[in-house]
């Protein structure tokens, strides 16, 4: 008969519960319907039901003080090694298990004495341990030995064919716009390819669907013509409506295929729309864990470097169906693509103009430095913050006018970043505004360093970025490719050691 492996982890059930005594009978009938999935023998299902009860009832005595509405009890069972294993956590006050009262059935006290709980779950199960797991509180861990046999046909998973040796291969994909249709295709190969982890919109067809006749996004996917099947997608992002410069991402091959070449092909007709838009540019953001995209973005469309955001890249990512490990807290290298390439003039401090000159260069915009006049003594003053997904605990502040009280709100921003513990802080200072040299010596005393620019963002002008990173980042293991990247890592990486000596 169907047995599990010797290590394998079998997922049966999970309940979540509020932190109640009224609420044990759900949790000892999700007890029930497990022991009898299992085909435990009549005792054996009675004394998992009795060990479930007794362990709910002490979690629920246990919890220190009165009980926050938000505050639950996590039951999950599964199969583990052979044996069937009930975990129960909560964040009640934490209690050593050895030093437990322990029931003797000769003395008065009775069915009254301390103890008398413990004593059951361990004659329903056959171990019952404590783990403590700081702040996310404790568990309750019931393990019961099952017999060869117990686990029926249909539970045990099969194992997946190697997909490496069956993926067909993808030739001559027809890439195109997504269809309104099509859209409900595009959430579903989003979740084969990356589970959840993208961003929300992107797994809502209404969502999605809106944004896209909207114009805030422009789909882009890739047809197998052998198949029929949608096997990649590429998309352009447009954060600001008034501002014609979107980002390239979102962008995701479905692992069941081979697509040689295909991710280069679908950003390639990305940037023909865009620039049949009318837009006035496109830019990226590459992650420095490895340098495969920045190279392509270099190589291959010819973007250039223009910022490196650190400490911005989520952590505990991980894609389904790819031999990917989790990627830790990471940075960004952002590369633009120009179109438009009229002549502006731009205010930056003087210690960073030569790096932003060779920025300009890379990029063929014809920029001059404006002589800077310090913060104007009228005129309105606007600082936004822009908080990131949560996953990122980051957020941007965002300097959209230059006035008297700037200083005072950038400072009020910053605070209100370091109260919440964001892990970094990114500022966006008007670079076509006279007054952002100063601005920027606000920032750096602050505790921001430079960041780089970016083109044609900022009521169609250009931005100069700082960022303050507020914790450990191994800048060893930033992965950037080109002599062009590599100039402009170092030059961040210094500023930074400059901004923390000064300070």
């Amino acid at each position: 008969m169907p047995h599990s492996s010797e290590h394998e982890h079998l997922f049966l059930a999970r309940l979540t519960l509020p932190v109640s005594k009224l609420m044990v009978r759900s949790a000892v009938a999700c007890a029930e319907q497990v022991a009898a999935l299992l085909g435990l023998a009549p005792k054996a299902g009675f004394g998992l039901k009795v060990a479930v009860d007794e362990a709910f009832c002490n979690a629920v005595e246990h919890f220190s003080g009165p009980v926050d509405q938000e505050e639950r009890i996590h039951l999950e069972f599964s199969v583990q090694d052979g044996s069937l294993v009930v975990s129960l956590r909560e964040r009640g006050i934490p209690f050593d298990l050895s030093r437990a009262e322990r029931y003797t059935p000769d003395t008065p006290e009775g069915m009254n004495q301390p103890g008398l709980g413990m004593l059951l779950m361990h004659q329903g199960v056959d171990s019952v341990e404590l783990f403590v797991h700081g702040r996310e509180g404790k568990e309750t861990r019931l393990t019961k030995k099952l017999a060869y046999g117990s686990i029926p046909p249909g539970l045990i998973p099969r194992k997946r064919p190697d997909r490496r040796k069956q993926r067909p291969t993808v030739r001559n994909a027809d890439i195109r716009p997504a269809t309104i249709p099509e859209l409900a295709e595009v959430c579903r190969l989003a979740w084969r390819c990356y589970g959840f982890t993208q961003e929300a919109f992107l797994y809502d067809p209404d969502a999605l669907t809106e944004k896209v006749r909207s114009g805030e996004f422009k789909s882009i996917v890739a047809v197998d013509p052998k198949s029929g099947n949608m096997v990649g997608h590429v998309g352009l992002k447009y954060h600001d409506p008034e501002v014609r410069v979107p980002e390239l991402g979102l962008a995701f091959l479905d692992p069941g295929y081979r697509c040689p070449g295909l991710s280069n092909s679908m950003a390639k007709v990305a940037f023909a729309l865009a620039r049949d838009n009318g837009d006035a540019g496109v830019f990226d953001c590459s992650v420095t864990t490895h340098t495969f995209s920045q190279k392509a973005m270099q190589e291959y469309f010819g973007s250039r470097p223009c910022n490196l955001l650190m400490g911005i890249a989520a952590s505990g990512l991980q894609a389904r169906e790819l031999a990917t490990t989790q990627q830790e807290k990471g940075s960004v290298m952002s590369h633009y693509h120009a179109f438009d390439r009229t002549p502006a003039t731009v205010y930056i401090p003087q210690r960073h103009q030569d790096m932003v000159r060779e920025i300009h260069e890379w990029l063929e915009l014809p920029r001059t430095f404006g002589e800077t006049n310090g913060i104007p003594k009228s005129g309105h003053s606007d600082v936004l913050i822009i908080p990131l997904p949560e996953e990122l605990n980051a957020a941007f502040i965002v300097v959209r006018s230059i006035g008297p009280e700037t200083v005072a709100e950038l400072t009020k921003a910053s605070r209100e970043c370091q109260r919440k513990r964001l892990d970094a802080v990114y500022a966006f200072l008007p670079a076509s505004t006279p007054g952002c040299p100063a601005i920027a010596d606000a920032c750096e005393d602050l505790g921001f360093s430079f960041a780089g620019v970016m083109p044609h963002i900022h009521d169609h002008g250009d931005r100069l970025l700082m960022q303050r990173v507020d914790i450990p980042l191994d800048t060893g293991a930033i992965r950037v490719y080109g002599d062009m990247s590599r100039k402009l890592l170092d030059h961040v990486l210094n500023d930074a050691e400059r901004v923390r000596e000064h300070r």
